[in-house]
């Protein structure tokens, strides 16, 4: 009982810590009621993350940016080519538990948030602006993995609506309605280093239309895609 014991406790206060830089390519799309593609936003980001475990407690927090095409209209439905900056973050917090032996069994239960400003670039026919977008999640997680070899995946829960705000005056905030979310992976791991391809969709349902103006303002129906690298250095 005493080596069990003694055994719980070093496993309690084992700490791990993971760094990693991703390219990511990064997709944007939004749709009309009626289901055709309003625009599309496409091109590489570059992200650093960190990820470590605690105990039984884990953790991750991830930055990202870069700039992508933007290839779209205007509200009369004129064609726009430009650009659109981005910059984000991600933070998630929670528990996890392992089991299995040969093939190896990981479950996370995580709160997750993600923020980001979409920064659109003014052209000759149309101003730009900015959006600044808010979404949280309840992240439930498992993770196989077999000696240097793994799989998991994520699926995000919302816990709320998302809330996009733009930079134009007189805007309100827009609340686009939950959707489903997920995150699959697989991955290799060495000694000290590591290699993930990840894979993440998350889709915003249409919001409530808002006053503005004399008329009204909403947030169509979008997606957002990205397919990561992640390049690991493990301490």
């Amino acid at each position: 009982m005493r080596k069990i014991a003694a055994s719980l406790l070093l496993f309690k206060f084992a700490f791990s810590l993971e760094v990693y830089l991703y390219p990511q390519y990064f997709l944007w799309k939004e749709f009309s009621p009626a289901g055709g593609k309003l625009l599309e936003e496409s091109g590489f980001l570059l992200g650093l993350g960190l990820r470590g475990d605690v105990g039984y407690f884990t953790g991750k927090a991830e930055l990202y940016g870069g700039t992508v095409d933007y290839d779209g209209q205007t509200q009369v439905g004129d064609p726009v080519q430009t650009d659109t900056n981005y910059i984000g973050t991600s933070l998630a917090g929670g528990m996890w538990f392992e089991t299995g032996k040969v093939i190896r069994f990981r479950g996370e239960a995580l709160y997750h948030f993600d923020l980001w400003v979409r920064d659109i670039e003014s052209t000759s026919e149309a101003v730009g602006y900015s959006e600044r977008w808010f979404f949280d999640s309840l992240d439930l997680g498992l993770k196989v993995s077999s000696g240097e070899l793994y799989a998991f995946g994520t699926y995000r829960l919302m816990l709320r609506d998302a809330r996009m705000q733009a930079s134009l005056e007189g805007i309100p905030e827009l609340r686009p309605k939950m959707g489903p979310a997920y995150e699959l992976g697989v991955g290799m791991k060495g000694a000290s280093y590591g290699v993930e391809l990840v894979y993440s969709y998350v889709k915003f349902k249409r919001s409530e239309p808002e006053p503005y103006g004399s008329g009204y303002v909403l947030q169509p129906e979008s997606e957002k895609q990205t397919l990561s690298l992640r390049l690991i250095s493990y301490f």
